[in-house]
């Protein structure tokens, strides 16, 4: 079950969410981020990017359990919608089936909170909305002690950030027990494929 919380709610009870606008005075982006502690990339070793989405949701939910989170919250940095792409691509059409399964209505643009049970499902579905689905903002996860920041890129890498010393120390110990690899934060690349062309991406 995936727990529905108002955008204007959310970013009050979780203000640390990263945040991201246009401003068209200036033609810039205004972009508000969280200090952050120290930044880690993780990745898994996977054949294939199906496989690699399993094993994702898998880890991320140890991840969690390892670190002694009731639950994480999702939300997207700018006020677009979840559904606010349409893709053609198959694993995108099942994706976008999924959260409309989960009554996320085609305007909803606040965070979602799905329960332990529904936290891997989930994160399969929401990989290959971000792989797939250029123009969608970028989704960010919090616990909701607000001790961990992160988020899943397009090549399917969990980007991390621990926000204080405390958490950080349990995550370098809670990395070991599990099955993620450090990448070099300058090196995120596709490693499923020759090119970094990713097949059913799309900026419409």
């Amino acid at each position: 079950m995936l727990k529905k919380i108002n955008r204007q709610e959310a970013l009050s009870k979780y203000p640390v969410f990263p945040l991201r606008s246009y401003d068209k005075a200036s033609d810039e982006e205004t972009i508000t981020y969280p200090k952050i502690y120290k930044s880690y990339v993780l990745t898994l070793a996977s054949k294939s990017f199906r496989g690699h989405c399993k094993n994702l949701g898998k880890e991320i939910s140890g991840l969690a359990k390892q670190l002694d989170c009731k639950s994480l919250i999702f939300l997207g940095d700018t006020t677009l919608s979840w559904l606010y792409q349409h893709n053609d691509y198959n694993p995108a059409q099942r994706a976008r089936q999924y959260f409309t399964d989960n009554k996320i209505g085609i305007h909803f643009n606040g965070a979602l909170q799905p329960g332990n049970d529904e936290l891997p499902i989930f994160i399969v579905h929401l990989s290959w909305m971000i792989r797939c689905n250029a123009a969608l903002p970028y989704i960010y996860f919090i616990d909701e002690g607000q001790n961990i920041l992160g988020n899943i890129c397009k090549y399917g890498n969990l980007h991390i950030d621990t926000l204080n010393p405390v958490t950080d120390k349990a995550f370098t110990k809670a990395v070991r027990q599990l099955n993620f690899q450090y990448l070099n934060s300058n090196h995120c690349f596709n490693q499923f494929s020759k090119t970094s062309i990713i097949t059913g991406r799309s900026l419409l």
